[in-house]
């Protein structure tokens, strides 16, 4: 059993699929679906969308604009084994492999996919676990630089986005730390929980040097206590635009609250700028992925229950020059919905459901990024 891993994947967008012809690369037993569990999700500079899907040993491309599948690539040989992220750079693709045990943290895959945006074609295989890597849960790629997150150990990886090999590894200072998301701007890039499991870590992305540490925090007096102390929000997922970094958190700004929270940093000065996090924002512990356009920041929430049994999702969207709350978006429309991965493009938003569809094994959400209204369901 794998952990549920929450991931974000820098430049990324979910994929829409409108329709059951299309010309790929499937095996006969999965040729009538384009997804199996379709988790994170990327943008090329051709106008698709890449999605991995985590029981397919795949990804599946797909054209923005008309949501027509353009191929899927399930081959072991290019090293797909339960992939998990997926993030775009230029017209390099990069694709990791989780594979992490439940019981032990340990994994048997580190494997690091780099495919051509143009043909879908294999360019290279990277096997990290000869570096001691496993369990890759997270990718970021940005114009000299892929950095990958591996829960095996609390380690990430910089590899070299024009070479593929293996720049450096950083090795956080506690084992089974869960470094759980990723994100770089070209200039920067951070971590989450590497060292303690409630911290974001910034790096150079030029030098690979720690910069510093953020670790966000509220403070609230318990009961019986004269003095407040800090509670630590504990990060799982971590996204950026050209003015804010943001971090979806584990913990909630209230002990009343049990739900989770989101940081806003401003990436220029590397300050705190603020935590938001109420009943009214839907946030929860389990929050799956952020993602913001510089404009809306959209976060992925963890499951509710409904009376009868009924179960389903929502996406919260925050303003993301002052993080105050726009709308709240329900998902649930009667089938069972899982939704994970999260990102827009200004004008419409995509979410991967992973558990939804007719088949319930996956199917894709797109959004008005300025109404939040459901404009399409697709199915796997």
């Amino acid at each position: 059993m794998n952990f549920n891993r929450k991931f974000v994947a820098a430049s990324a967008l979910v994929a829409l699929f409108t329709g059951m012809s299309f010309a790929l690369s499937l095996n006969a037993s999965s040729a009538t679906v384009p997804f199996k569990h379709p988790t994170a999700i990327a943008l090329d500079h051709n106008g698709h969308l890449w999605v991995s899907n985590q029981d397919y040993f795949g990804v599946t491309e797909i054209e923005a604009s008309t949501g027509q599948v353009m191929r899927v690539i399930n081959a072991k040989a290019d090293g797909f084994i339960d992939p998990y992220g997926i993030s775009v750079s230029g017209q390099h693709v990069w694709v990791v492999s989780g594979g992490v045990e439940y019981g032990n943290g340990t994994s048997h895959v580190g494997t690091v996919t780099e495919l051509n945006a143009m043909t879908g074609a294999l360019i290279r295989t990277v096997d990290v676990k000869k570096h001691g890597v496993t369990g890759l849960s997270a990718v970021s790629a940005d114009d000299q630089h892929v950095w990958v997150a591996a829960d095996g150990g609390g380690r990430v990886v910089e590899l070299s986005n024009v070479t593929g090999r293996v720049v450096h590894v950083y090795r956080g200072r506690m084992n089974f730390v869960q470094p759980d998301g990723v994100a770089s701007n070209g200039r920067d890039v951070w971590v989450v929980g590497p060292e303690t499991g409630n911290s974001v870590v910034e790096r150079s992305a030029v030098t690979g040097r720690k910069l510093r540490t953020f670790t966000p925090t509220y403070l609230e007096r318990s009961p019986g206590q004269i003095n407040k102390t800090p509670v630590y929000l504990s990060p799982n997922c971590v996204a950026v635009d050209a003015h804010y970094v943001w971090t979806g958190n584990g913990g909630g700004l209230s002990q009343k609250h049990l739900g989770g929270s989101v940081t806003q940093i401003n990436a220029a000065t590397n300050k705190i700028v603020r935590s938001v996090g109420s009943a009214a924002d839907h946030f929860r512990g389990t929050i799956q992925s952020i993602y913001s356009d510089g404009t809306h920041v959209w976060v992925v929430n963890g499951s509710v229950s409904y009376r009868g049994h009924r179960r389903g999702d929502t996406i919260t969207e925050l303003n993301a020059t002052n993080g105050s709350l726009v709308r709240v978006i329900q998902l649930h429309d009667g089938i069972y919905a899982d939704p994970v991965g999260v990102v827009s493009n200004g004008v419409n938003v995509w979410v991967t459901d992973s558990g939804g569809g007719i088949y319930g094994i996956g199917r894709v959400i797109e959004l008005s990024a300025a109404t939040g209204a459901v404009e399409r369901r697709i199915a796997g």
